[in-house]
Parts: C-alpha cells; structure tokens; sequence
C-alpha cells in the first residue's frame, strides 16, 4: 500500500469549478480524499475519491474527521460560504488540522470612478439608496436576495438567478416579486451582459468579488461600457492559519505536508 493511503484520507470541501480542479489533480496522485458538499451535485469522482453531501456542523464535522481520520482539509469552496469558512477554521484549530485554501484569481480592484467597494451588503443598500439609482440589477446570486431585501422593498431591483428550479423557489421563498427575476446562466459573453444592462435599463448593477469564475471583470466591464455604476461587496477575510494553494504543484506540497507533521498553526 503507498504511504499516502496508510495515512487517512484528506477532506475536500468543493462544490465549485475549483473544487472539480481538485478533485481532478487528487486523481492523479494515490492521495484518498473526500468530496464534500452542501447540496447535491452531479460528478464523477477518481477511484481514490469519495462522496458526500451535507452541510456540517463543528460537531458533525470533527465526528467525521476523527471517524475517519482525515489528515488534512482541502478549502475549495465558495469565497463567500462564511459559515463553512468559520466552521473549517474552529474545528481545524482544534483537532490540530491543517488547511489548504485553494485561491481563485481575482481581477485587481479597479479605481474607475464607477466601480464602488464595499465591505457588505448592508453598506450597498445605503449607497444605493442614499444614490436613488434605480432600478438596479443584482448580479450577486440567489442567496443575496435576503440580504438586498431592505432595497427592493423600496425600490425596483432586477435579480439575475440561475435557471434552476431551487434558485427560483429560494428567490419566491424570500418574497421577491416575480416580475423581478431574470432566470439566465452568468456568462463571459461581455456583449450579452451589456446588452442586458440597456435593455433592462437599469441605473446601478450589484454583484460581489467573486473572482474570474465568477466573470467579475466581464461584469465589471460591462458595467462601465454601459455607464452605469457597480457596487462589489468584498470577498471575507479567512483565518490567518489557511496555507494558499495556487495549482497542482501547490497542492501536492500542502498533501506532503499533511502526511508529514503539518498541523493547524504551522
């Protein structure tokens, strides 16, 4: 048996383009991992791969490391998942868990005059209403909706969500007015996203630092061919014991480590 599957597996937190990339990179090594996410989600794993799916909790989540003696945590997960990013950071200091956080590339923050960073969402509400811009189109996903909510209880806003049936059910869930949605998949087509800057006439787009996975500068772009001011909630700080991971090579380094004394403060 390889050293590495004498060791325990490693633990994958996924459900992202990145976390595909993982998983991929992890099949090329003998490394046993996990594949972990919060909903359900449709992919073929490696032979050295396994899968689950439910959010944890810091309870469940050091039962799971401990039954299965997992060596390390792979963070591939959203930027802005800030409960699994608090959650990962109590429990891996506790069980002296090592974390590896795979970094997308993100755009550098621009100083164009109409690109406006904030640190919530809470502040973009008041900037938008302090503004009067509307209607503004919400670029920021589903799971925003609740949080703009103090906006477009007063003013028309327009929410981009994906063609999924959960996505609408969470916006209607949330009260968001029907005529608001636009179902469409987020695209790198620059020409599309200005096209429906102008034909939705909106006066502010709002969307968050998602990164290049998430087009930030297609949306950013678009926003400023069209002249209309964007708002970009920053991404969350992580905890300072995170070790970033940038590529494959990266990673096997953080899995050497793992399986060679690397632990949560280290």
């Amino acid at each position: 048996m390889p050293a590495a599957l004498a060791l325990g597996p490693v633990l994958v937190f996924g459900g992202t383009t990145e976390g595909r990339q993982v998983a991929a990179w992890l099949g090329r090594t003998d490394y046993p991992f996990w594949y972990s996410t919060k909903s359900r989600v449709e992919m073929e794993l490696p032979a050295n791969g396994q899968y689950r799916c439910e959010a944890f909790t810091e309870v469940s989540l050091a039962d799971f490391c401990r039954q299965h003696r997992v060596r390390g945590i792979v963070h591939a997960s959203h930027p802005f998942a800030e409960q699994l990013h608090a959650t990962i950071a109590h429990v891996s200091q506790r069980l002296g868990l090592p974390v590896g956080r795979v970094e997308r590339e993100y755009p550098e923050r621009s100083t164009h005059s109409l690109v406006h960073y904030a640190d919530s969402y809470e502040e973009v509400v008041a900037r938008l209403l302090e503004a009067a811009h509307e209607p503004v189109l919400a670029l920021s996903g589903v799971q925003t909706i609740v949080r703009l909510r103090d906006y477009w209880q007063q003013r028309r806003m327009l929410f981009r969500v994906l063609p999924r049936e959960a996505s609408v059910a969470l916006a209607r869930a949330a009260g968001f007015p029907a005529e608001g949605l636009i179902p469409a998949w987020p695209g790198a087509d620059l020409d599309e996203e200005v096209q429906l800057i102008r034909r939705t006439g909106v006066q502010a787009v709002v969307t968050k630092e998602s990164g290049e996975s998430g087009f930030l500068s297609v949306k950013i772009a678009a926003a400023l061919q069209a002249g209309v001011p964007i708002f970009i909630v920053r991404r969350p700080s992580l905890p300072a014991h995170f070790h970033s991971i940038r590529g494959e090579a990266e990673l096997l380094d953080f899995l050497y480590a793992c399986t060679h004394g690397l632990t949560a403060g280290s």
